[in-house]
């Protein structure tokens, strides 16, 4: 505790110092690396340091380092407010009972978009400033009142190269046709991503998902419930994959390269009809450091630089459109909006599943049980 109370005050008149004049950026930026980045989570509780930085809530691993790179060494070179992370996970449920206990402890969740949807009605977050934040720098139907997308990650899915080499999947018709390409299957556990690939797999255009078919989607889903293994996180998709125990899987794109170095190119990703899904923004009601300063590190965050920052580092694909042809020619075949990609994807409606999702997500798991 002790520990925690002088890490807290020196943060903090090494703040004010820095924002005086009084401490040089290089002794200040030391200074917050001893504070942030020795210690992976946030000092729950505590408001008045809570107000000299700002929070990203979010699920921890490699991100830490690649936000930071990204958005917070530029943030806190223009502000002077360092960048610290909670690393538990921002869950609906969680956001929400942070909010109504009314000890708000971060500024900015790295969430999905239809968290917005679920949880800005009911007055658990705040309004993105558009003044500020600048909906031309993400796509239009991924800037709403609660949320904005960042970045897009998506699901596509790999197969194995050894068994299908001579005939090649390339959609999620031939994904859903055990007959045609034998092999068990893997999909995503929580419904979304898998739903819209059985969709599509059964003649549903991609333009025309939404809103879904539910009873369409499951006949689909348990027509190879015999032949499928289902993930919930990317390290057990990836796993499935190259340990073997499957012949197709679906995966996040951003593991696609992954993927295919480590089973030296056996497994190769399959982009067509891949769904994309906006990583987002949203911001917690009554966040310590104030609405202003987390809209001003958001709109850092949309800048070029920070996206293919995080591009390069997460394999996030920039959801800023002007961002888009300057997408790296090694990068283009794992990119959701590049060039090679954009006009054969498919796009989630965050609308859709921030009204709909826990009914879904029930759904799915009774048809796979």
């Amino acid at each position: 505790m002790q520990d925690k109370k002088f890490m807290r005050e020196t943060l903090k008149e090494g703040a004010e110092a820095f924002q005086s004049g009084k401490l040089s950026r290089r002794s200040f930026l030391t200074l917050c690396a001893m504070a942030g980045v020795a210690t992976s989570a946030v000092m729950v509780g505590d408001a008045e340091a809570a107000a000299k930085q700002i929070v990203m809530w979010n699920w921890g691993g490699q991100s830490e380092e690649c936000h930071g790179n990204a958005i917070g060494q530029p943030f806190t070179e223009q502000t002077g407010m360092p960048l610290r992370f909670d690393t538990s996970g921002p869950l609906q449920g969680k956001i929400k009972e942070m909010v109504d206990s009314g000890n708000v402890t971060a500024d900015v969740c790295d969430a999905d978009l239809f968290d917005a949807v679920a949880l800005g009605p009911s007055g658990h977050l705040e309004a993105i400033d558009y003044n500020v934040v600048d909906k031309a720098k993400s796509l239009p139907q991924y800037t709403l009142e609660y949320g904005v997308s960042i970045i897009l990650y998506g699901y596509a899915f790999v197969y194995d190269t050894e068994v299908f080499g001579d005939n090649p999947p390339t959609s999620w018709a031939d994904f859903f046709d055990i007959a045609k390409y034998p092999g068990k299957r893997s999909l995503y556990k929580w419904a979304n991503g898998s739903l819209e690939a059985a969709l599509m797999a059964d003649g549903v255009d991609k333009d025309a998902l939404y809103p879904l078919d539910m009873e369409r989607a499951l006949a689909k889903i348990k027509s190879i419930k015999d032949d499928s293994l289902y993930w919930g996180s990317g390290s057990a998709a990836h796993s499935m994959v190259v340990n073997g125990e499957v012949s197709m899987g679906m995966v996040w794109q951003n593991r696609g390269r992954n993927i295919e170095n480590d089973t030296d190119g056996r497994y190769k990703l399959v982009m067509n009809q891949a769904l994309a899904m906006p990583g987002a923004y949203i911001v917690p009601k009554g966040n310590p450091a104030g609405r202003d300063m987390v809209m001003k590190f958001i709109s850092i965050a949309q800048e070029p630089a920070a996206q293919l920052e995080l591009l390069n580092c997460l394999g996030m694909t920039p959801s800023n459109p002007e961002v888009f042809a300057d997408i790296p020619e090694d990068q283009q075949p794992y990119a959701i909006a590049s060039a090679l990609n954009i006009d054969k994807i498919a796009f989630s409606d965050p609308e859709w599943w921030g009204e709909n999702s826990g009914d879904a997500v029930n759904a799915f798991l009774e048809a796979i049980s």
